[in-house]
């Protein structure tokens, strides 16, 4: 036995060292198979995640929560003011005549049930928007105008908010919009915008924007309405196009029956980016097509300006070789409040207002017109108080056509002022005599 031991011994010693081994060569096999375990069983959960994390791909992908017509003015914002009669306020009228200004906040919940826009693997989601939008401008001529505008567009998301919350878009313009009325109920806008677009970090887009808005009239409660925007988008200050060129053509309706407003709107944006340019961000070109249908109605009947809105907005992608962020179809539904407060350009609209004055004088065109506009006589029965003339177009804005009606002084105006205006922000065209069956 004791001859034994020293083999048994060495044996064991070699039995040892080779588990020691095994054991060593296992530990360091762990790592290796559990990472290629991992990798393989979620592919199909990585290949999901690589098409949805745009922002994480790329840093400078703008966030697909923003859609095209959500930055770039469409004409939809100023044809809505045309049914809002907005708030006087005392110190506007301490203002120059020529200055005016429109501002709008919109806070607003929406469903997004394709929040990453991908042409597969949807991933519905809510998100909170806050939405301030200030215009301010000045008549430099009767129907000629220079503006600026800044917009802020920040969401919120419920589940994806590691993903898609970090951005928020900003917009600042310079802007130029001439005024062409062609009938009594129809107006032709010229606009032109040079503008800076913040969408996310190390991005910033610049755009010239030429755009044409024809108005029509169709009574003081239907309007109709078409936009064509070019947006051409290039990178350096006032130097576009160099990264893409994208065509918005838009066409829609507005109906107002008492305090109900509706409205119908579609746009189809082309986006072509690479080819023929390079340095596009993305760089994918799509089609789109951008419904919206919105009801919206004041809160109060003495707060008109603060309007309760739900929309609808169904979004159609393709043309995009199912590039994320720029396929699929989503469907949006949206629920809020918006707050407008605007002040007109009064000295455009009291020309036109005293013309309509002396034209419901001395009739159409008329060679005897009085030196100053006399009131009409109206009935005063029990010793009321005289009310005062106010002159308003339909909807509150001057939309085609000026109506004369009685109504009693708002308070909030100054004494000083005999006819209460409500008239649009902006230059006001010069229209025709107002029809007879209108008066």
């Amino acid at each position: 036995m004791t001859g034994a031991n020293p083999v048994l011994s060495r044996v064991g010693k070699a039995m040892g060292r080779r588990l020691v081994a095994v054991v060593l060569l296992l530990l360091a096999a762990v790592p290796a198979a559990r990472c290629q375990a991992l990798s393989a069983g979620s592919a199909g959960a990585a290949a999901s995640l690589n098409t949805i994390r745009i922002a994480q791909a790329n840093p400078q992908v703008p966030t697909p929560g923003v859609i095209p017509t959500d930055v770039t003015p469409i004409g939809i914002t100023q044809e809505q003011s045309l049914f809002g009669q907005g708030v006087k306020f005392r110190i506007f009228q301490k203002l120059p005549e020529r200055l005016w200004f429109n501002s709008t906040t919109e806070a607003s919940y929406r469903l997004d049930t394709n929040v990453f826009f991908t042409s597969r693997n949807n991933k519905a989601d809510g998100a909170f928007r806050i939405l301030p939008n200030i215009t301010i401008g000045y008549n430099l001529f009767k129907r000629f105008s220079i503006y600026t505008n800044y917009f802020v567009i920040k969401d919120l998301f419920a589940n994806n908010a590691r993903l898609l919350n970090f951005p928020t878009t900003q917009s600042l313009s310079l802007g130029f919009r001439q005024d062409v009325p062609i009938t009594r109920r129809t107006n032709l806008q010229l606009d032109f915008q040079a503008r800076e677009l913040w969408q996310t970090s190390h991005l910033h887009q610049f755009d010239f924007l030429p755009s044409a808005n024809l108005t029509h009239v169709f009574t003081p409660n239907f309007i109709g309405f078409g936009s064509l925007v070019l947006q051409l988008r290039g990178r350096e200050f006032f130097v576009a196009p160099t990264r893409e060129i994208d065509p918005f053509y838009t066409v829609g309706f507005l109906f107002r029956r008492g305090l109900w407003n509706f409205t119908a709107t579609n746009t189809f944006v082309t986006n072509y980016r690479s080819p023929p340019f390079h340095g596009s961000i993305p760089q994918q070109g799509n089609f789109s097509m951008i419904s919206d249908f919105e009801v919206s109605r004041p809160v109060h009947r003495k707060v008109p300006n603060l309007q309760a809105f739900m929309r609808i907005e169904p979004i159609w992608n393709w043309n995009s070789h199912y590039a994320p962020g720029l396929s699929g179809f989503d469907y949006r539904m949206f629920g809020g409040l918006r707050l407008s407060l605007n002040k007109p350009s009064y000295n455009a609209s009291i020309d036109q207002l005293r013309q309509q004055l002396l034209e419901s004088e001395g009739g159409d065109g008329g060679s005897q017109q009085p030196s100053k506009p006399a009131p009409p006589k109206t009935q005063n029965p029990g010793g009321q108080k005289e009310p005062a003339i106010s002159l308003s177009p339909p909807g509150g804005r001057a939309d085609g056509e000026v109506r004369m009606f009685i109504s009693q002084p708002p308070a909030d105006l100054l004494p000083v002022k005999a006819i209460p205006l409500s008239v649009p922000p902006g230059p006001v065209p010069a229209l025709g005599p107002t029809p007879a069956s209108d008066g």
